[in-house]
């Protein structure tokens, strides 16, 4: 019988280590093989550029018994893309190997901006009381948000991690702008009281940014938190949510991510603290289908995602808001450290998108 490869594109700095993947990189690439031979396809490992439509092998890297080595294999009939395809070239040529015939899938794999998306899933009428109040920034829409809200997020419209992010809160005596210097952890507050702070336009002049109507979240032990919410197709090609990772912030902090301090926990683990007054299966239920929608919505405008990552928070009360769309789903800084995965339940992540091609390969008949 043939060998089925299943081409994983992966980043220059992971396939320059490829002979010796850091520990946690490792968990992620053993998750990946352990799949693969249960579904009997085996992963190849390459750059985007190295592989061109209409060509009869590659070398990529392959598991051994000693490791991974260099390799020469038939081209790969199913791709899944992990590495950011935003630049114009790469676009490019993921349409050409999608042209020659080749299943690539997890396209786009970049952030689009924050602002199309909200623009997308505002369209569906039933999902509009889900999202919150958003603009573009500008000084007239600063104005008018701040005479309507009493707090507000501002965040870039493309970006990662919570770089750049500021809250806005009114008190008594006038506003109170909360934000972090690039590269450090340190909280700092500026006070004004008419006059917006020359921070929010210095920032505003050097990229695009939202704001948004901050939403109250639930709290886990006062500290608010939100979730990543991992919507993949699965086996049977449609959507599912592999798993629901809770991102607590620090204290006195408004930024959940991993980046500014913030932990990883199960919703198993915190929602009878953050939610005390709805069962968790309930919530994990409303959650879930939350997740699901939004995915399959999103599928309609972009057909080959396949790997999303909801970041989604939730009212004491349960009400779930989207907060944003990552177009891949995992990160292995928050789910696996020191050479170990946090907990079982996180495993579906990095699997699902194996099984996932797997379904491609039957459905298509690839051999």
């Amino acid at each position: 019988m043939n060998t089925r490869y299943l081409g994983i594109v992966i980043p220059k700095n992971d396939y320059d280590r490829m002979l010796d993947p850091d520990k946690d990189t490792a968990v992620m690439f053993s998750i990946f093989e352990q799949t693969a031979k249960r579904i009997g396809i085996t992963p190849c490992y390459f750059k985007l550029f190295q592989i061109k439509p209409n060509q009869d092998t590659i070398d990529a890297y392959v598991l051994g018994d000693d490791g991974y080595f260099l390799m020469n294999v038939p081209s790969p009939k199913v791709i899944y893309t992990r590495v950011l395809d935003y630049l114009p070239s790469s676009k490019k040529h993921i349409r050409s190997l999608q042209e020659s015939g080749i299943k690539v899938f997890n396209v786009p794999n970049y952030d689009v901006e924050k602002y199309t998306i909200h623009e997308i899933l505002y369209r569906d009428p039933s999902l509009r009381p889900y999202l919150p109040h958003t603009e573009l920034l500008t000084p007239e829409t600063l104005l008018m948000m701040m005479n309507t809200y009493d707090k507000l997020f501002l965040k870039p419209n493309y970006g990662e991690c919570g770089q750049g992010a500021m809250k806005l809160e009114k008190t008594r005596d006038g506003w109170v702008l909360s934000y972090k210097i690039k590269g450090s952890l340190v909280l700092k507050k500026r006070f004004f009281k008419h006059t917006p702070s020359k921070i929010i336009f210095s920032r505003m002049e050097k990229t695009q940014y939202l704001i948004q109507e901050y939403i109250p979240l639930a709290k886990y032990y006062n500290k608010p938190f939100d979730m990543r919410v991992a919507a993949q197709k699965d086996e049977h090609g449609i959507f599912q949510v592999s798993a629901i990772m809770c991102k607590v912030a620090g204290s006195d902090d408004y930024l959940t991510n991993g980046a500014h301090g913030g932990k990883t926990y199960r919703l198993a683990e915190i929602a009878e603290f953050t939610n005390p007054s709805i069962p968790y299966e309930v919530l994990e239920s409303k959650i879930a289908s939350f997740g699901i929608y939004i995915a399959e919505y999103l599928n309609t405008v972009y057909p080959h995602i396949a790997d999303l990552g909801f970041d989604i928070g939730v009212t004491k009360k349960g009400k779930p808001y989207f907060v944003e769309c990552n177009f891949i789903s995992d990160y292995v800084g928050g789910l696996i450290k020191n050479g170990a995965i946090l907990h079982k339940d996180f495993l579906p992540i990095f699997s699902t998108p194996i099984e996932y091609a797997g379904y491609l390969f039957t459905k298509y008949d690839l051999t």
